[in-house]
């Protein structure tokens, strides 16, 4: 586990840490800014697989955080990865919006059509805007016939302007609960996820901290990546859940929010301070024998 003075650089999730609704929450554009002047990298992880990368760049960059495609990572993107990585050649049912889509074809994937479900070797499944009835019936028929199955990730519930929304999740355990088998997940909190996000920030582990607002998905991916890991209380988790959360899911540091972090790292260059052993501190005189 990393120590706070060998901090160089943050994996920041983004909804319900840095933005909420489309918006950015009160003074996070102008904290990342000062982390950055001190030196700090940052990268972005989002278990986000509608949007493609590019669009999470605009998103971020309308927000007023400079991000480029470099520094974003996307669940969608790990899963594409992590199909060919596992699947090369495979046939693929997909199961989502663009981000995916564009993720998957990056790589090289032979997408199958709605019409062709049935022959798919693998499906990949993200958030599906128009999810129905008849997508659940393909995607199943297609994992009945023997297709193996790779999920973005198993989120519950998004923060959303008005309180939180569905995430992937409840679509994705609909397809496992029916068929009976469950999906390899690539984004958050795997170990696909926490390398590309490390690779983004260009980075060891012991060198980089996560910033997150979820036990499950951010703080479990931190500890099991050996990242610093440091849950802000803006999002889905509240400072009672914290309290309460078991070993794996601990986070090392809990703050209110991402504004919270320039004055805690202020407090921990002074605490090591003091700590240090202090130069002109005069050595025992030797006596002689």
């Amino acid at each position: 586990m990393p120590t706070p003075s060998g901090l160089a650089g943050f994996i920041f999730d983004i909804d319900g840490c840095l933005a909420r609704g489309g918006h950015a929450l009160p003074g996070v554009p102008e904290t990342l800014a000062a982390l950055r002047q001190r030196g700090f990298r940052c990268a972005f992880l989002s278990n986000e697989n509608q949007r493609t990368r590019a669009q999470v760049v605009d998103k971020l960059n309308g927000m007023g955080i400079p991000a480029t495609t470099d520094d974003v990572v996307t669940a969608a993107i790990v899963a594409a990865e992590v199909a060919q990585e596992l699947h090369p050649g495979r046939q693929v049912l997909a199961i989502g919006a663009e981000g995916l889509l564009e993720a998957l074809r990056a790589k090289g994937a032979v997408l199958v059509d709605s019409a062709h479900a049935a022959e798919a070797d693998l499906v990949v499944m993200g958030k599906d805007p128009g999810f129905s009835q008849k997508t659940l019936e393909l995607v199943c028929q297609a994992i009945w016939n023997g297709a193996d199955f790779i999920a973005t990730n198993l989120d519950a519930k998004v923060p959303a302007a008005a309180g939180f929304i569905p995430a992937t999740g409840p679509m994705v355990k609909a397809v496992a609960y029916a068929t009976g088998k469950e999906p390899l997940v690539c984004g958050k909190p795997s170990r696909w996820a926490a390398q590309m996000a490390l690779r983004a920030l260009g980075l060891r582990p012991e060198a980089g901290a996560v910033v997150g607002d979820t036990l499950e998905q951010d703080i479990r991916m931190g500890q099991e990546a050996g990242l610093f890991t440091i849950l802000v209380l803006t999002g889905a988790t509240s400072a009672a859940e914290a309290a309460a959360a078991p070993d794996g899911l601990r986070p090392d540091q809990i703050l209110p929010d991402v504004n919270s972090l320039p004055a805690w790292l202020e407090g921990q260059a002074i605490r090591l301070a003091k700590e240090a052993p202090r130069h002109d501190e005069q050595r025992p005189v030797s006596q002689p024998v």
